[in-house]
């Protein structure tokens, strides 16, 4: 049995199977399900990463992960081996909630929207790259993840959104899932009923994922002073004795769902 991931723009539809694994805009959905917009659910935010060689930062808070404690807009930052530091930021982006990539230079986005934050948030920006990672926070949500003989799996049919995590686990096991029950297809004619078992196994698994990812995004970025407080205080009651364990087996448990 042949299988074809889309990568190329010039792949055909020959292939017994064609499995979309291109992220979550993907081109192998757009092509076979429909536009973007129809599946894209924002979550009202929008997700910058970058990398950047700084060793003054890297030996300041190597073995720590820093993040602002604000409103509307979060930056972070961990060492890695190197001189060089990660940033990751987060910010509201109630100016448009179709999830278009929005235009303009990202980079000086970025400065225009963490101005202020201090001085080590205002070092990065100023070595943020021309071009850094700067993407809507978001979902898909669809109806079906297959139709004929295509399939998608990942983030292509059922992104959970960074802010839920698992994103890499659950394309990884839902492909391998996938692998699973098409290996015993003999024939052409069971390459369909193969492709709805996945999905109607494998679909509770990520809608369950993504529930919890849009609870998560309700409380993640603090729109006020009081969500702000609320959120302090729940950081300080994980290291109250017996809570911190409570919330490691709750984080365990979810992980093994």
């Amino acid at each position: 049995m042949r299988v074809a991931v889309d990568d190329l723009p010039d792949v055909t539809f020959a292939a017994d199977v064609l499995i979309g694994a291109d992220g979550i805009h993907s081109g192998v959905r757009a092509r076979v399900f429909g536009p973007e917009e129809e599946y894209l659910r924002p979550l009202g935010m929008r997700a910058a990463a970058f990398i950047v060689t700084e060793p003054a930062l890297n030996a300041r808070f190597r073995n720590r992960f820093l993040l602002t404690d604000s409103i509307n807009r979060m930056a972070g930052l961990y060492s890695l081996r190197s001189d060089e530091v990660a940033a990751f930021m987060v910010y509201r982006d109630a100016t448009d909630p179709t999830g278009h990539q929005r235009s303009g230079n990202p980079r000086e986005r970025l400065r225009r929207e963490f101005a202020g934050l201090g001085h080590t948030v205002d070092r990065l920006l100023e070595l943020c790259p021309a071009h850094p990672y700067d993407d809507v926070v978001a979902q898909i949500v669809m109806p079906g993840w297959q139709r004929a003989r295509t399939v998608l799996v990942g983030d292509a049919c059922g992104a959970v959104s960074l802010l839920a995590g698992q994103g890499g686990s659950l394309a990884i096991a839902g492909a391998a899932l996938l692998g699973d029950v098409l290996g015993p297809v003999a024939s052409p004619e069971g390459i369909g009923s193969a492709l709805a078992e996945f999905e109607r196994r494998w679909r509770p698994v990520v809608e369950g994922a993504q529930a919890a990812g849009r609870r998560t995004a309700s409380s993640f970025l603090p729109a006020s002073r009081t969500q702000r407080l609320l959120r302090r205080w729940i950081i300080r009651a994980t290291h109250l004795p017996g809570i911190d364990r409570l919330v490691a087996r709750q984080i365990v448990g979810r992980i093994a769902k």
